[in-house]
This record gives C-alpha cells, sequence and structure tokens, in this order.
C-alpha cells in the first residue's frame, strides 16, 4: 500500500513537471473575447499565423527568382486577367500605342481617381511630383527614373504613356496586371496634371490672370 502511494506521488511529480515545462515553453498572450472586452490570457504554443514574413510589393525578395526579385508577384504567363483581354492590349509596339485615344474624359473625379492611383503605384519611384526622386529613390535602394515633366515625356503622346504603364520600359515592370485598362489612362491624365503644374501653358497662365 505504502509503495502504491509513492508511485502515485512520483507520477504526480511527473506530470507537474511536464506540465510546467510546457507552460514555461509557451507564449502568453493577451486577447479580448468576442463577448466583451475584458482581457485573458491565452497559451498559444504554434505562433505560426502570428508572426509569419511578409514582404512589401516594392520590395525585393532574395528567395524569388532572379528575373522577378520584387515581393509584387506577376501571374503565370498565358493567363487572361479575370476582366478578360482589352483591345488596347493587342497594342505591342510604342508606335502602337501612340495612336490610341485616351477613353478617360479629363475630369475633376477622373484626375482625382488618377491621383490615387499614381500616389499608390507610381510615386514610390517616380515621387510625387513625377521628379524620380521617390522614396526608395531617396533610400538608394532603386535607380533614379527619368522625370515625367521632362521635355521629352511631355512631348510623348497618351498613347506612349500609357504603353510604358502597360508594358514596362528600361527596369521597370509592366502594370498590365495591377492596373485595368481605364485606371492606367487614368494614371496617364494625373501625369499630364503633374506636368501641366510645372510647366503651364498659355491658357493656365490666362486663366490664373483672370
Amino acid at each position: 500500500m505504502k509503495n502504491h502511494s509513492t508511485l502515485k506521488i512520483r507520477l504526480g511529480l511527473v506530470c507537474l513537471t511536464l506540465l510546467g515545462t510546457l507552460v514555461a515553453g509557451c507564449p502568453f498572450e493577451v486577447g479580448i473575447p468576442a463577448s466583451g472586452n475584458k482581457t485573458f490570457g491565452e497559451l498559444n504554443p504554434i505562433r505560426g499565423m502570428h508572426e509569419q514574413t511578409s514582404y512589401r510589393d516594392q520590395e525585393m525578395q532574395p528567395i524569388f527568382r532572379a528575373d522577378q526579385p520584387q515581393g509584387m508577384r506577376r501571374p503565370p504567363a498565358m493567363t487572361v486577367p479575370i476582366m478578360g483581354s482589352s483591345r488596347t492590349e493587342l497594342a505591342i509596339s510604342p508606335e502602337a500605342s501612340a495612336r490610341l485615344a485616351n477613353p478617360v474624359a479629363i475630369t475633376e473625379d477622373s484626375l482625382n481617381y488618377g491621383q490615387f492611383l499614381f500616389n499608390t503605384n507610381c510615386a514610390v519611384c517616380h515621387g510625387h511630383d513625377g521628379n524620380g526622386l521617390g522614396t526608395i529613390v531617396a533610400a538608394g535602394a532603386f535607380a533614379q527614373p527619368p522625370s515625367l515633366t521632362s521635355a521629352r515625356v511631355r512631348g510623348w503622346e497618351d498613347g506612349r504613356v500609357y504603353h510604358v504603364i502597360t508594358y514596362g520600359q528600361g527596369i521597370m515592370w509592366p502594370y498590365k496586371n495591377q492596373l485595368t485598362e481605364l485606371e492606367r489612362w487614368a494614371a496617364v491624365n494625373y501625369v499630364r496634371a503633374l506636368q501641366r503644374a510645372q510647366f503651364p501653358e498659355p491658357m493656365d497662365l490666362e486663366r490664373i490672370r483672370q
């Protein structure tokens, strides 16, 4: 009987030791239950979903292929966007694209939307003023792109600007999979607004005088 009691005590001590080891190795979190705002302690031995690694769109990643190191992934070849193909996607040469007409009218709404798209997708490299001094350029993480307000770019047709946004140029990757056709044209309108803001035309100056 005595040996039986001793065995129970020993087993109990072993269980307590194992439990203490498990608790000590588990992170202790404070959470808020769905039923109220009172905090409670939560043992969470599996934290993979809490502390997983994530990458920003423009961030370079060594685990990806050398020809596509950005966090922003390109769709597989020969895939079609869910909205279908576009007639302007057939114009794959700069010369053919230059003949395209911009289907998005220049209105306050389209310019505001174009500004939103530009600041979200383009300003990180091109800068909010289009001068090529974006955030990652200033940080030395990326080569400075040409100014969008230069005489060369100001002389481009809308379709030529659209072509660069769609298919990329130089080290700039294409955005045809990130922006829809109309979104790219809205971005073109905003690029024109940036150019006019820095290089106003006579009619703009006349309106200011009035």
